[in-house]
């Protein structure tokens, strides 16, 4: 019976039910394709994967692209590796890697890299920095030869620490500078002896802070018979202006080494963190408002309890100091208001030496924008770093790095604090 049944429904079968069957059956195609099309692995990049991106990797028109979309990439001012004659291509994602129309090759990210960085960190004036100090830029050279100067950096060569270091919130974190020229004129034999100097500043430093095993293993080696006890902490590389204070691709510039200080791991990971966090949010939510300049530098030279005296920690010689305080100060100069962050790089300060240690009174629960940092109250312990918030003036007052001419429009005492954000 089931046999008859089939039999006589198969006569039954119009054309229009075979259409319909050629329709389901495309439709069927076509969603596979689609499934297989998304099942391809998109092209991401991963700046934060050291190994995973060139040695001097290109911007990108985009960090993330899916299978068959098409990807620009540019060496600025500069040339592609594979392609010496060219500083920019397109190229289309083809399942995680990128096939390039100019030869047809199919290539890992890894080698579509520029010849040099795109990035530069150079010599370059810097008000408010005189010298015996050295000013230094962060800087892009862009395709039409034009610069965009995305931060400033005050360093002080005699002890291989920056004074400080800026940043502003404006589009693509471009600075206003005073006029000047970015024109490389032939060096001078003091500027030719600048050069050499800030060349071995930066090879020593790059090998230093590079590598937390060895600069620990050299910060045990230098206390080893004052028998000090770290109680496991080590040291690590910080950074004092945030990859998190600038937009997309610009965040690199905060790995060059000038940006670079010794910090304790758990105030690094600390409150030294929280506060870069919530200066950084507050940064792109002040954006539509106004313009902002974010500051930051270290004070002091942190020392270590050996015996009946404190000794001071340099990382070689008489250099690379690991810094007592590392600060961030947050200026709005039309709105005539500021704020210094202040973070106590000591995590083995003992409890009677925190009254001296704090040398303002804090603001820290009043400032609303705070979130990260004001979270479980972490930022009272010194574990983490502790940390308190100064008005600007009263810490220009103690940390002479901040100078004192950037205050100029910043009304004094609590009227001048920055504890809101201003929308």
């Amino acid at each position: 019976m089931s046999r008859t049944a089939i039999v006589k429904l198969r006569p039954a079968a119009s054309d229009d039910s075979t259409m319909d069957w050629t329709k389901c059956l495309a439709v069927f195609c076509f969603c596979h394709l689609q499934l297989v099309t998304s099942a391809e692995p998109p092209c991401v990049v991963d700046l934060q994967c050291a190994e995973c991106v060139p040695d001097n990797m290109p911007l990108v028109s985009a960090l993330a692209a899916a299978h068959g979309d098409e990807v620009w990439l540019s060496c600025g001012a500069g040339r592609l590796l594979a392609f010496p004659l060219r500083s920019s291509l397109a190229a289309r994602c083809e399942a995680g890697r990128y096939r390039v129309p100019l030869d047809g090759s199919l290539r890992h990210l890894l080698e579509l890299g520029c010849q040099e960085n795109v990035f530069e960190d150079v010599l370059h004036a810097v008000e408010h920095c005189p010298p015996p100090l050295v000013g230094r830029a962060y800087q892009l050279q862009q395709e039409n030869s034009s610069i965009r100067h995305l931060a400033t950096v005050c360093f002080d060569e005699d002890r291989a620490v920056a004074t400080f270091a800026r940043v502003s919130n404006a589009p693509a974190n471009a600075l206003r500078l005073a006029p000047h020229s970015d024109r490389r004129a032939p060096l001078t034999l003091f500027g030719n002896f600048n050069s050499m100097f800030d060349s071995n500043t930066r090879h020593v430093a790059e090998k230093l802070y590079s590598d937390d095993v060895r600069m620990n293993r050299r910060l045990r080696e230098l206390f080893k018979y004052d028998k000090f006890s770290f109680a496991e902490q080590n040291l690590t590389a910080a950074g004092l202006l945030s990859g998190q204070y600038f937009d997309d691709q610009n965040a690199r510039v905060a790995d060059f080494v000038s940006n670079k200080v010794a910090a304790w791991g758990s105030v690094a990971s600390g409150n030294l963190e929280h506060v870069q966090r919530d200066v950084a949010k507050f940064l792109k939510m002040s954006r539509p408002h106004a313009t902002v300049d974010v500051y930051a530098g270290t004070h002091g030279n942190m020392s270590l309890r050996t015996g009946h005296t404190r000794k001071e920690i340099y990382l070689r010689g008489e250099r690379f100091p690991v810094p007592k305080y590392i600060w961030t100060v947050v200026l709005d100069r039309a709105a005539g208001r500021g704020l210094a962050l202040v973070v106590l790089n000591d995590p083995f300060v003992a409890v009677s030496e925190i009254r001296e240690a704090v040398f303002c009174e804090s603001a820290c629960a009043r400032v609303s924008w705070l979130q990260a940092l004001r979270r479980q109250r972490n930022y009272e312990s010194a574990l983490y770093g502790l940390a308190f918030c100064c008005d600007v003036h009263s810490f220009a007052a103690v940390a002479r790095e901040l100078p004192a001419a950037l205050l100029a429009d910043v009304r004094a005492g609590r009227d001048g604090m920055l504890t809101e954000l201003n929308t």
